[in-house]
């Protein structure tokens, strides 16, 4: 999973209505703007972080001549060394940090919520805005092809799929 540049600003939006719904902080409607900056440091932190981690496995590895795995395994030990979550341990990682700064930041009146109900909150939207453009595409086709999930694999199907996929994509400017 991979957190992206251009859906920070929406998934901190995001986190901070639904933490605020949810009645789990309670924070006033002057320093929303703020929670929200605070939310967006912690992913343009983690998001800066991870590229350092990269680039400098990259270097590594390049001037030992060793291969893309090799790089991989230097990046896993960096992002180690530097105590953060890359890979899979990425999403668990980034919602801490969310949840340690929310805890601790002077915008923030009052934090109700146990870690684990922040946690769950927070989790579901990061996933969301982590997920690439792709596979986002293929969650909204299948809901969008629900009416004709029987007659799957049948030319009716496969034309309502093509029609949709294309439809979608040039929404979203895919193409």
């Amino acid at each position: 999973m991979r957190l992206f540049r251009g859906r920070v600003e929406a998934a901190s939006h995001e986190i901070l209505e639904a933490l605020v719904k949810s009645d789990l902080i309670e924070v006033q409607l002057e320093q929303k703007e703020e929670v929200q900056k605070d939310i967006e440091s912690v992913m343009f932190e983690y998001i800066r972080i991870e590229r350092e981690v990269t680039d400098r496995s990259k270097d590594i590895a390049s001037r030992q001549g060793l291969d893309f795995g090799a790089a991989q395994r230097i990046r896993r030990n960096l992002a180690k060394d530097k105590r953060i979550g890359v890979e899979d341990e990425t999403l668990d990682y980034v919602v801490r940090q969310i949840i340690e700064m929310l805890e601790s930041s002077r915008h923030v009146d009052e934090v109700f919520g146990e870690d684990h109900e922040l946690n769950r909150i927070i989790a579901p939207v990061l996933r969301d805005q982590m997920a690439s453009p792709e596979d986002q595409l293929g969650q909204e086709i299948d809901r969008r092809m629900k009416h004709l999930k029987d007659s799957e694999g049948s030319i009716p199907w496969e034309l309502e799929y093509k029609r949709i996929k294309a439809d979608l994509q040039r929404l979203k400017k895919l193409d």
